[in-house]
């Protein structure tokens, strides 16, 4: 499903920058700044603040609106972290809808908003921008409470001329080895407001002061630095990035093309393809069609898939004991998750390894609703 990839150009100078980092500084140095810079400047930020993890970058944005004892309404359909980031910050998870484009259904988190809500996250999920980016963020102002995008999935991901991590308040990126742009660990948080980025800065020096002359401390905070390594490699990731969009986006495009029309399935593809990284490519099958059978078909013929990500977090069992949730009550979110499906993209699948996939899984489909009928 992931390959992270480095030509021989690339090795060339990630070998050249670790003699460099040996020699030097081998955490917060010159390779996290310039990387921060660089990704400002991809995402059209003022800001951006390098850290361990997206889940660090999660935790800050949050801290800094002292969301503890406050709601923060967040899709079900996500990753673990995005919902822990909230309790662990002292908030309270809502957990609202995601609608076909299995992001965040605006309409159900309006209902969702109350006197206790601080603040909305939107998942960008797969990689596709929220279709409903621009409203949300319209919705938040209105109501006086934060928009933080979890843009793990969707760097260089845009709408017109704005990038993924440029609608919110907040924008926060992985770069886990699973994720479009991979350096094994890290994460940045991308911001124009100055309020925030300076308590992120602190946040980044487990609360520092950063204007003190002497060694001083304004909260409680941990490590969540990045390495030099990290960033050298998350650099040299960068540098490509658009290649890397150009490849996956190809192989978004035969899927769209092959799988058109196709009984049983239907692809989850935003309106340009400019609006996604493709991280995977989702898709729903057709609620009689066993998607367990389709899986192991494509396992069986050599096609990597899966279901990203399930269940939903609600009913994950950290968050069944936390708020007492249980089948049913997101039967929307649910529903979709019980028929999706993720089909493998990064950049080295080939046109023909594309085309193999997508016929792969018309077989698979049609062996599936032979089998169930």
């Amino acid at each position: 499903m992931a390959d992270p990839h480095f030509n021989a150009e690339d090795k060339a100078r990630i070998l050249e920058g670790v003699d460099q980092i040996l020699d030097g500084m081998l955490s917060m140095g010159p390779n996290v700044r310039a990387f921060e810079e660089e990704f400002a400047a991809m995402v059209g930020t003022r800001h951006a603040i390098a850290m361990n993890a997206c889940t660090s970058t999660l935790e800050a944005a949050l801290q800094y609106y002292n969301v503890a004892g406050r709601e923060v309404i967040v899709p079900a359909e996500t990753f673990i972290a995005t919902g822990m980031a909230v309790h662990l910050s002292g908030g309270i998870p809502v957990f609202a809808e995601v609608g076909d484009s299995l992001c965040l259904d605006l309409a159900d988190v309006e209902a969702r908003v109350t006197e206790r809500t601080a603040g909305v996250i939107v998942v960008h999920m797969a990689g596709n921008i929220a279709p409903e980016i621009q409203a949300f963020r319209e919705m938040c102002d209105a109501r006086g409470i934060f928009l933080i995008e979890d843009a793990a999935h969707s760097p260089g991901a845009r709408i017109g001329d704005r990038q993924a991590g440029s609608f919110g308040h907040a924008g926060c990126f992985s770069f886990f080895s699973t994720k479009v742009l991979a350096a094994g660990e890290g994460g940045m948080l991308t911001t124009d407001d100055d309020a925030i980025a300076t308590f992120a800065r602190s946040f980044q020096h487990r609360g520092r002061d950063m204007t003190a002359k002497t060694e001083q401390y304004l909260m409680p905070g941990r490590n969540v630095r990045m390495t030099e390594m990290a960033a050298l490699v998350g650099r040299t990731q960068l540098a490509r990035l658009h290649e890397y969009l150009d490849r996956r986006r190809m192989v978004a495009a035969v899927y769209a093309r092959d799988l058109a029309g196709q009984n049983g399935i239907r692809l989850v593809m935003p309106a340009s393809l400019e609006n996604s990284s493709f991280w995977k490519v989702p898709l729903l099958l057709d609620p009689e069609i066993d998607r367990v059978a389709v899986t192991e078909y494509m396992m069986g013929q050599g096609v990597a898939v899966d279901w990203a990500y399930q269940p939903a977090l609600h009913l994950q069992p950290v968050f069944r004991a936390i708020g007492g949730y249980s089948e049913g009550t997101l039967p929307r979110t649910e529903a979709l998750l019980s028929r999706h499906l993720c089909l493998p993209c990064h950049p080295r699948i080939s046109e023909d390894d594309a085309i193999y996939v997508a016929q792969t899984l018309v077989e698979a489909v049609r062996t599936a609703a032979r089998t169930s009928a």
